[in-house]
């Protein structure tokens, strides 16, 4: 019988963190979490280490928020990385607009500073990645229905399925309007990193991981994309799918009937931990409920323990 494809969906608290094992060893990572470490929650270095994984063959991160990006560069920073995927390349902000955010005025706005060390991070994700001689390609590579296919393996294939050419980048428009604007105030360039995060879960990607032959499998890895773009999507294609991973943490800007009835799962994987969630879980518990959705926090698993969701030619794990 033909080893099956594994996916592991990490612990790794309040962020996203998701490992995909083909049968010829070759490893995927989409998103990295936040890189914190603590007893209770996993790392995906930590995670490869147990595994005696040594390489990376395909890094891909979704969006621009540190619950994704900066546990890659923890990875960049200690394995060879063979490919990665990564949403754009970022404007460098005009001379204007970056001279008003130097100094204590940037300071006084903890979500632009915070955007400021998004975008740091990022640029330094590239660095590294460069100058270990990864092959890295922007996601606008896989943009279409003739070039999704990211990798193939078998039956199996990872499809890029959001943003495909023409569909709206708020969060990248932002910045390009922060790097073409001259005499921008240091008031509007600060208001320009702060919309940059509340947008950039709009830019997010979305992808699948898909078997030949079975409609409505496979995996649906749904970054943090926000309810306008899952409804764009689910008018363009079909979303069925025996595992969603579920956007935003399963906030009510993302995750709601609209996603819920297209993809249909078995199983419905949220990465919050346990503190977070309660609030959380009755809505959560009245979506899926009627559907038959199973719901399964990431934080309920503890690092070292793993939880078996499906089997077949894709299994699908909690932990690991």
């Amino acid at each position: 019988m033909p080893l099956p494809t594994a996916v592991h969906f990490l612990n790794v608290g309040w962020g996203d963190a998701h490992l995909i094992l083909t049968p010829s060893g070759s490893v995927t990572l989409i998103d990295g979490g936040d890189s914190l470490q603590a007893p209770c929650r996993d790392h995906p270095l930590s995670w490869m280490k147990r595994q005696r994984i040594g390489r990376l063959d395909w890094m891909i991160l979704t969006h621009l928020h540190e619950d994704h990006l900066n546990g890659l560069l923890d990875v960049a920073r200690s394995l060879p990385v063979v490919h990665a995927v990564l949403p754009y390349e970022i404007p460098d902000l005009h001379p204007d607009a970056a001279a008003s955010m130097t100094g204590r005025r940037i300071e006084e706005s903890p979500q632009a500073l915070r955007v400021s060390g998004i975008l740091a991070g990022y640029r330094e994700l590239v660095r590294l990645l460069r100058e270990q001689g990864t092959r890295i390609r922007w996601r606008s590579d896989y943009s279409s229905a003739g070039s999704s296919t990211v990798w193939e393996e078998g039956p199996c294939r990872l499809v890029h399925l959001y943003p495909w050419l023409g569909d709206p980048l708020p969060g990248l428009e932002v910045l390009a309007e922060a790097s073409r604007e001259g005499n921008l105030s240091a008031e509007d360039a600060l208001e320009k990193l702060e919309l940059f995060f509340d947008r950039s879960n709009d830019d997010s990607s979305v992808y699948r991981l898909e078997e030949a032959g079975a409609e409505g499998q496979g995996v649906l890895f749904g970054g943090d994309l926000l309810a306008a773009g899952w409804e764009r999507l689910s008018e363009r294609m079909e979303l069925k799918c025996s595992v969603l991973k579920v956007p935003h943490h399963g906030l009510e800007d993302a995750f709601g009937e609209l996603l819920l009835s297209a993809a249909l799962p078995a199983h419905a994987v949220i990465p919050i931990s346990i503190a977070r969630s309660e609030p959380l879980e009755g809505r959560w518990n009245g979506l899926c409920s009627p559907l038959g959705v199973a719901v399964h926090l990431t934080g309920a698993t503890a690092p070292m323990e793993k939880k078996r969701l499906t089997s077949g030619s894709i299994e699908a794990w909690i932990g690991g």
